[in-house]
């Protein structure tokens, strides 16, 4: 059973984590603003080494492995934001992440959720999965519908790894902190090498909307590592997808995106879906 701290700050994560998917749709160049969010991240990471201990062998070779997954997610995501709406492309990337990462973690992990989670967790998945066959219906760009998946088999995937990582390191911090160091030099690199020069002023450039997004997506992240640290994977990645709520409230309010009786009875499911897990 999820305590109720975990629940809250699991939800809090939700809107911090919509929050910063917002500034990188509406920003024009997506894969420049991750980039920029990750540089802000990784300065708050930095600071956090000095006090946290060092990782041992084992969880290097989980860094190493879940670094990729996270830098293939970005690239995926960003192909998303540059062809859908954010109504469109969040909930196809989101939408099997609950079931898969549960089943990811039932299979590797031997974890096993409660009968109440498990139907918590479906009610989740199918609200989501709602919103997305409702997006493609609506004549969804092929392109978005191909990333929205690689993105959702990423993010499942890099969620059970990650919480086998903040087990397995001395701190879950030491995991979390290490991870955003990595994934940012890592993906840093491979723009630097694509856009060149360049990449530096285009980066001053959207220096304050990076700078939102780095500070709400390390939040969320960090509220996350400590969430999968001490709880079992599928309701927390369930709980997370509450960002799916907030996304299609920010979608509707702020990028005028047309509501419409599919998006209120998904996100209704959703709601339902994040009791029962919550109970």
């Amino acid at each position: 059973m999820l305590d109720t701290l975990t629940i809250v700050l699991m939800l809090a994560a939700g809107l911090l984590h919509a929050s910063w998917h917002s500034l990188v749709k509406s920003g024009g160049d997506q894969i420049l603003i991750l980039s920029g969010m990750g540089v802000v991240a990784c300065a708050a990471a930095l600071c956090a080494l000095p006090f946290l201990p060092f990782p041992t062998g084992q969880v290097w070779i989980v860094l190493a492995f879940s670094v990729s997954l996270h830098v293939g997610y970005k690239f995926a995501l960003a192909q998303s934001y540059a062809f859908g709406d954010l109504g469109q492309a969040y909930p196809l990337a989101r939408g099997l992440v609950p079931l898969i990462s549960t089943a990811i973690a039932f299979v590797l992990l031997s974890q096993s959720p409660s009968r109440t989670q498990v139907a918590g967790i479906a009610i989740v998945s199918l609200g989501l999965m709602w919103l997305a066959v409702h997006s493609i219906r609506g004549g969804v760009d092929r392109r978005v519908f191909g990333a929205g998946l690689v993105t959702g088999l990423t993010v499942a995937s890099y969620s059970v790894l990650d919480a086998y990582g903040a087990n397995l390191a001395p701190h879950w911090g030491t995991f979390a902190a290490w991870l955003v160091v990595l994934d940012t030099l890592a993906f840093l690199l491979l723009i630097r090498v694509a856009r060149g020069r360049t990449l530096w002023a285009a980066l001053w450039h959207f220096r304050w909307r990076m700078a939102a997004s780095g500070l709400l997506g390390v939040t969320s992240f960090a509220v996350v590592m400590w969430a999968l640290s001490r709880s079992p994977v599928g309701p927390v990645s369930a709980l997370r997808e509450s960002s799916v709520l907030f996304a299609t409230i920010i979608g509707i309010a702020f990028f005028k995106e047309k509501p419409s009786a599919h998006r209120v009875g998904a996100a209704l499911t959703i709601m339902i879906g994040l009791i029962t897990i919550s109970l």
